[in-house]
């Protein structure tokens, strides 16, 4: 069953969005009445409790529906200006749902208020950190990816070039090579509510080009390991891709090569 997500859903969207999967029978996860909402701390308060004693006593909690309801409260935070308030609930469920084991839950949770905290650079980097944390503890390659993504995005945008740039580059890689050496596995711990894996290829291709970032930010410091990590994008890259890419490599490698 698929149903299309809205960050930012009208309340009669929100309604249609449960409606569809209450018709499913979706079970173990509240349904919080509308006019509830109108008291995002209330409604959260209810939806944590539900959400924690049903994963106490075993049960499952469906993806999509706690994404849907986590979603109307937070916006419902935002709408009355209790963006702090929010925030710092949040945050103490995620840790609450680490603290039971459900790394899953807790990533949706971080995907979610990172999106609702876009125009706080500040505060978005302590939160993809924070994903980024859990994605690593439950050995969640795709989302480890996904973090590094949303800091490799923030630092190009606030103009960072220093130690903690290239370190997040390095993750990246190190997700990027799980996900492609063992792709059925990563497959196997992959999770979302939204979408679907990508090919292997496309990885491959995102592998290289984070290689290629990674000589471009080193390539002053230690040109050795610069060169290696452009070689390496290249046999990546050269079958199926992207020239964008692959015509990048050969001017870096005139760039490093020992000058006669």
């Amino acid at each position: 069953m698929k149903v299309k997500l809205n960050l930012n859903p009208s309340k009669s969207k929100i309604k249609s969005d449960i409606d569809s999967l209450m018709s499913k029978q979706i079970k173990n996860t509240p349904f919080l009445e509308e006019n509830s909402i109108k008291n995002p701390k209330k409604a959260f308060d209810l939806f944590e409790s539900h959400i924690t004693k049903t994963l106490k006593n075993n049960r499952k909690v469906n993806q999509e529906t706690f994404y849907l309801q986590l979603n109307a409260i937070c916006n419902e935070f935002k709408n009355k200006s209790q963006i702090d308030l929010m925030n710092k609930n949040i945050k103490r469920f995620a840790e609450t749902l680490v603290s039971l084991g459900n790394g899953t839950l807790a990533s949706i949770i971080y995907s979610l208020l990172i999106k609702l905290n876009l125009d706080n650079p500040k505060l978005l980097e302590g939160l993809a950190l924070n994903g980024l944390a859990i994605a690593k503890r439950f050995n969640d390659p795709i989302h480890i990816m996904a973090r590094c993504e949303d800091l490799r995005r923030l630092y190009v945008t606030n103009g960072v070039q220093d130690e903690k740039f290239v370190k997040v580059l390095y993750e990246e890689k190190r997700a990027l090579n799980s996900i492609c050496t063992n792709y059925e596995g990563a497959q196997g711990r992959y999770k979302s509510i939204r979408r679907e894996m990508k090919p292997l290829k496309n990885y491959q291709i995102m592998l290289g080009a984070i290689k290629i970032q990674i000589a471009k930010a080193i390539k002053d410091k230690s040109p050795k390991d610069a060169m290696q990590e452009l070689k390496s994008a290249y046999e990546l890259l050269k079958i199926d891709g992207d020239k964008k890419f692959i015509n990048e490599i050969p001017p870096l490698l005139d760039e490093l090569a020992p000058k006669v």
